[in-house]
């Protein structure tokens, strides 16, 4: 059993001296939260994007450390480190199987480690030379992984999971910052300009992954990148929003997609993170929450932090939402 535990397990169980909570006084009075153990970093000392996942609830895998790590869940001891030094530390989230991690290594290399032990089970050199898209996925037989590789030719890449071979790949207009598969389709969010406009705006494509042929297209109405902020897909679903819209605006739509027709769309200061639970989506702006009503995009009601943070992460949890911001956490 695999459980992305989100921030919240990040700033409990593993980083306590980055939130809120002091150490002479772990206890908050007001939720209760409980610093059980902390483990320091050994090099760079900050953290990385990806939420901590639970493994089988025994084992927590995390990252930004110089490494990606494996330690118990109850103590903290480390189980494994990985191999590659530095891979982790970009990826918006893991990607994982029962047996094996895949991911992205410096600008170059594409690799999966076993979960057992940390160590490699394969891995295939690519002409990169710039960078991997943040947010990567699977399915049942592949790896699909977006890069922008020399002379600024952006793809998207299929691998075997069990060989690490290059299956097949699409060339794509603009980097394909997250790719996404979802009941045998892909879906690879970006920003975009259009011939002689000067504003990105964003694009979402939906693909066949067993083609790579084109479904569907969506593009923003007057701005903003979908960059930043990975695609959710509930229930044939796909919510996503926008960031740098700048004075044109940003955008949270939802689409269909099976089909990409735009559902609902609502306007916004910009959005980083999207959240579900129940029939509300909580939307991370940056510098507050946006929660809306899930089926027709109303906003419900929205709140303002003290600070902004661009890589703030957002997570839900029995009741609270809670938010990581430059060092704090706020419920």
């Amino acid at each position: 059993m695999i459980k992305q535990v989100g921030i919240l397990f990040a700033a409990l169980l593993l980083f306590s001296t980055c939130t809120s909570l002091e150490k002479d006084s772990p206890v908050d009075d007001q939720h209760g939260l409980v610093v059980i153990w902390e483990r320091s970093y050994d090099t760079y000392n900050w953290s990385a994007y990806a939420p901590p996942l639970v493994i089988n609830d025994s084992s927590l895998i995390y990252a930004g450390d110089g490494a990606i790590r494996c330690v118990t869940l109850d103590s903290g001891k480390t189980i494994w480190s990985s191999i590659f030094p530095t891979a982790g530390f970009m990826h918006k989230r893991f990607v994982l199987d029962q047996s094996r991690l895949y991911g992205f290594y410096q600008r170059d290399t594409v690799f999966a480690i076993n979960l057992t032990d940390g160590t490699e089970a394969w891995t295939s050199i690519i002409n990169s030379n710039r960078e991997f898209g943040w947010v990567t996925d699977i399915d049942e037989s592949y790896y699909y992984v977006g890069v922008n590789g020399y002379s600024n030719i952006k793809r998207i890449l299929k691998y075997g999971k069990s060989s690490g071979e290059l299956v097949d790949s699409i060339q794509v207009e603009r980097m394909p910052w997250s790719v996404i598969y979802n009941r045998n389709r892909i879906y690879s969010s970006n920003g975009w300009s259009p011939p002689d406009n000067p504003n990105d705006i964003g694009r979402i494509n939906c693909f066949s992954s067993d083609n790579f042929d084109t479904l569907w297209v969506y593009n923003t109405l007057h701005g903003g990148s979908f960059s930043l902020t990975p695609p959710v897909i509930e229930n044939s679903i796909l919510y996503a929003g926008t960031v740098w819209g700048g004075s044109l605006g940003n955008e949270i739509v939802a689409l269909n997609a099976e089909t990409g027709a735009r559902i609902w769309r609502t306007t916004t200061t910009g959005c980083y993170q999207i959240v579900l639970h129940d029939d509300v989506l909580y939307c991370d702006l940056g510098g507050g929450i946006l929660a809306l009503d899930k089926s027709t995009g109303a906003h419900l009601w929205e709140t303002h932090l003290p600070v902004a943070d661009e890589n703030s992460a957002l997570a839900y949890w029995d009741g609270y939402l809670y938010n990581n911001v430059w060092g704090g956490l706020y419920s």
